[in-house]
């Protein structure tokens, strides 16, 4: 006998005083839990609106914010230059970046530039008329706590409803003084609404609300109660909602969405099937039949049956899975005796874990390849929170030695070696490098044709960041001497080493590489570039932080482009007389690798 006909032969005698009894109270709070799972649902959906139309504002933002501390548009504010709108500001620009407006106010309130774009007629225009008030020297709008302040939100130009971001104009370094502001705008369009729609799957609408007038605004006649109950939130910024019940089968969402001065700006309407309702209506009939059914069949003799010939076996079978789980050994398998329903579902469980066991295998085997090839791209620390949060935030590090280094002589080499023979030597050359790198507990940044860039102090920082750099200058040195006895031909290489801080980070989201922004990082380049070959030149930074362990000949001062004369020294070896330094242990023990 299987298990059905086992089950239908438990189900036979009825309690009909029991039905009605837990008929009536399962009733009531089915529809009461119904009834908030109702209200949350609609809260949730008008939250996920929010957060749409944040995200599409919060975009906005780092594009105005990217262009505001921008030093060509700090630099246009003052002198004007047209090549700047030319450059920057044509009609590619605004429908690629989905502009429909910029403004660039100087700090008296003189419009500097500002032009309206329509996307469907692909033409620019004037600003509109009531936005010029609105950027008045005494105007909300240009008004900020501090330079890292801006204003983002809602505001209603030319009677349309525009999402606008207003940043002060600073230096790239995002330093001021503010030379004015800088407004960039898109207009909450019926393709933008319907955008909203889609990415929600929501049936939406969004109404305009003129500033201190919802009886004159464009909403239905309808709406403005709901608008006025919703104005009167003490924080319209925290999203008041209300949620009203429009039919049997239409739940109706009701969110206020505020302007950049705190005031109602627009209503937001999301009309929802009542599904939830539904199901609880039909849940409530099904508690009703099955209460019935149960009452029926449901008698103390039968129950100790079903416990005999059912239950123990399932809850056997059940305790089994749950060991395995939480064993997570799926080696293990399932027991259940017999040849009915339950032993045919111990054999599928047991085939389902030795399907789950070769697929954990693979998969484990998959992710350490995909791991170890993430380490070999990216730093340990780097790539370890790339794949727990799927994103990296650059850092910034106070004290990072950067090291650049040219082989000299290379170029001339290429014409009497074939191809793949020079770009083997150059493997050879780097993967040396590359060694030394790994030993001295550096971070190699990248290579650039026969350049190679190496840094100390990051990602982890580190104290004897400028010793160790010094160690790897001169291992390569030794390194590239090695090569050229081997060779026989002249063959050198160029150092420049810089101390400073620097912003490290990994940007994009394809093709990951692990690179260094600041200064400092251009310093070093400048060293390098203008050191002589078979030569290691440092700044006096670097210097202050080598000379009591290292040799060091002042140089003298020498013209950087973009800095002008600076100090700089040639790193010549070893003080005799320094402490012992396990870093100089280190680099005189790594080799060329030949």
């Amino acid at each position: 006998m299987n298990l059905r006909h086992k089950t239908l032969l438990l189900t036979t005698l009825p309690l009909l005083g029991l039905m009605a009894i837990l008929f009536g109270s399962f009733s009531v709070i089915l529809q009461r839990s119904y009834g908030r799972l109702e209200q949350q649902d609609a809260q949730r959906n008008l939250q996920r609106v929010d957060e749409v139309l944040a995200g599409d504002l919060a975009q906005l933002q780092s594009l105005t914010e990217d262009w505001a501390a921008w030093n060509d548009t700090y630099t246009f504010v003052q002198d004007r230059d047209p090549s700047y709108v030319e450059s920057n500001l044509s009609k590619y620009a605004f429908e690629s970046l989905q502009l429909n407006l910029v403004a660039v106010v100087n700090r008296e309130g003189t419009i500097v530039y500002g032009t309206s774009y329509d996307f469907e007629n692909r033409a620019f225009s004037s600003l509109p008329t009531d936005l010029a008030p609105q950027l008045a020297p005494d105007s909300p709008l240009m008004q900020f706590q501090h330079l890292a302040a801006h204003h983002q939100g809602l505001m209603t130009v030319d009677g349309k409803l525009m999402l606008v971001v207003v940043e002060p104009i600073l230096r790239s370094d995002a330093t001021g003084p503010a030379r004015g502001v800088l407004l960039m705008g898109r207009y909450v369009s019926p393709d933008v609404v319907e955008s909203l729609a889609l990415r929600t799957r929501l049936d939406l609408r969004l109404y305009p609300i003129k500033e201190d007038a919802l009886t004159e605004s464009e909403l239905p006649e309808t709406l403005q109660p709901i608008a006025a109950t919703l104005s009167q939130a003490t924080d319209l910024a925290n999203f008041p909602t209300l949620v009203r019940t429009q039919s049997a089968d239409i739940l109706a969402g009701y969110a206020l969405w505020p302007n950049v001065y705190g005031q109602p700006q627009a209503l937001l309407e999301v009309k929802l099937p009542r599904d939830i309702y539904y199901q609880g209506q039909v849940s409530r009939h099904y508690l009703g039949w099955s209460l019935l059914g149960s009452c029926l069949v449901f008698t103390g003799g039968m129950l100790l049956l079903l416990d005999r010939v059912i239950l123990r076996r399932l809850l056997g079978l059940s305790q089994q899975v749950q060991h395995i789980g939480r064993s997570n050994d799926l080696t293990q398998r399932t027991s259940v005796k017999g040849t009915d329903e339950l032993s045919h579902l111990s054999h599928q469980i047991n085939d389902m874990l030795g399907e789950l066991q070769i697929s954990r295998e693979k998969l484990i085997a998959e992710q350490q390849k995909a791991e170890q090839l993430l380490l070999n791209i990216l730093p340990a620390a780097i790539a370890g929170e790339l794949m727990q949060t799927k994103a990296s935030v650059p850092q910034h590090f106070d004290e990072v030695t950067i090291l650049f280094a040219d082989i000299v002589g290379f170029t001339s080499l290429s014409n009497r070696l074939s191809p793949i023979r020079l770009v083997d030597l150059l493997n050879r050359i780097f993967s040396a490098f590359d060694s030394l790198a790994e030993q001295l507990g550096l971070e190699k940044i990248k290579t650039i044709g026969d350049a190679y860039m190496v840094a100390a102090g990051l990602p982890t920082p580190k104290e004897d960041h400028a010793e160790a750099i010094a160690e790897m200058a001169l291992a390569m040195q030794q390194v590239m001497a090695s090569f050229q006895a081997e060779l026989g031909e002249p063959i050198e290489i160029r150092i420049g080493i810089n101390t400073g801080v620097v912003v490290a980070g990994v940007i994009g989201t394809k093709k990951f590489i692990y690179d260094l922004w600041g200064d400092a990082v251009n310093v070093a380049s400048r060293m390098e570039s203008s050191s002589e070959p078979g030569h290691i030149q440092v700044t006096a930074t670097t210097y202050e932080r080598l000379k009591d362990n290292y040799r060091l000949e002042k140089r003298g001062y020498i013209s950087v482009k973009g800095r002008g004369d600076m100090e700089t020294y040639w790193l010549q070896g070893h003080r005799p007389e320094a402490l012992f330094c396990p870093l100089r242990a280190m680099g005189n023990s790594v080799g060329p690798g030949l």
